[in-house]
């Protein structure tokens, strides 16, 4: 690898910003010229923080850019290759290079990727350089149809010492009157899956998101009508929001209010449980 020269790269990586096939993937579309390559380069190099590299085939050919992302607060891990040069290894190698530079050199303490959650070569490379899966989250890009899922990998610097996140997990509490009830309701409408139940008729349970022993929940409780006071939790729900609507909209609980587009660039609705708790349901627009 070489650092990144967006004056005299340009030509050789417009065989790799200007394809749609491999930009479809990216934050933006291909670009339509060598230099609005040029400029795409030089954008990205000026960015506060930002660390970027050519990658180069045994022959010296420059066959993409591996790096560190620029304006991000938590250093991002970023690469991309040619379409003919996808599957040799490049990428892996190109960014565990630029792993041990950031760790090594930099000693910074973590670096990050994001990957879309259905471009199977990158969640490999992620995989293959040993980082750990932390979360997932939904993603717009203004060239393409809709939202999408997003996966987010991190790495620590096992060079310094790592002290454990002070917080693992965040369960907002609902009360409710009747827990069986609402608990059935929420079941069914975010299909998913009961984590517990504790008493007869059921006092607390705990409600599960996704798809895995642990990730977003809800711990609903009991409480008179006069003790549950109303509350708001945002839920973002990246692709199927849409879904969502029809599901709350049929299940004739509560009140449903239709999706809008929020000046934040998100697609909101509002589901409204009959003690007046209010779930607002996002995704990006």
């Amino acid at each position: 690898m070489a650092p990144l020269d967006p004056e005299a790269d340009a030509e050789a990586l417009h065989a790799v910003y200007g394809d749609p096939e491999v930009m479809a993937w990216w934050t933006r579309p291909a670009t339509a010229s060598v230099a609005g390559t040029r400029r795409l380069l030089a954008e990205e190099s000026e960015r506060r923080g930002a660390a970027l590299w050519t990658v180069r085939a045994g022959n010296g050919t420059v066959v993409g850019v591996a790096g560190l992302l620029g304006a991000v607060e938590i250093p991002g891990l970023t690469w991309i290759l040619a379409r003919h040069a996808w599957g040799q290894g490049f990428a892996t190698e190109a960014a565990a290079a630029v792993v041990e530079h950031a760790f090594a050199h930099d000693g910074l303490e973590r670096v990050e990727a994001w990957v879309e959650a259905d471009n199977a070569r990158s969640l490999a490379v992620c995989r293959r350089l040993g980082m750990v899966r932390r979360g997932m989250l939904a993603q717009h890009y203004a060239h393409r149809e809709g939202p999408h899922e997003v996966v987010v990998w991190g790495l620590a610097n096992p060079r310094k010492e790592q002290n454990p996140p002070p917080v693992l997990h965040v369960e907002p509490m609902l009360p409710v009157a009747d827990v069986a009830a609402t608990l059935e309701v929420l079941r069914s409408v975010l299909s998913a899956r009961v984590a517990f139940s504790v008493g007869d008729p059921v006092e607390v349970a705990g409600l599960v998101l996704g798809p895995w022993s642990v990730g977003p929940s809800i711990r609903i409780v009991t409480a008179p009508r006069s003790q549950s006071a109303p509350v708001t939790l945002a839920l973002d729900v990246g692709t199927g929001l849409d879904d969502l609507y029809r599901r709350a909209a049929d299940s004739g609980v509560g009140r449903v209010e239709p999706p809008i587009e929020q000046p934040w660039g998100v697609r909101e609705f509002v589901f409204q449980l009959p003690e007046g708790h209010r779930l607002v349901f996002g995704a990006p627009a």
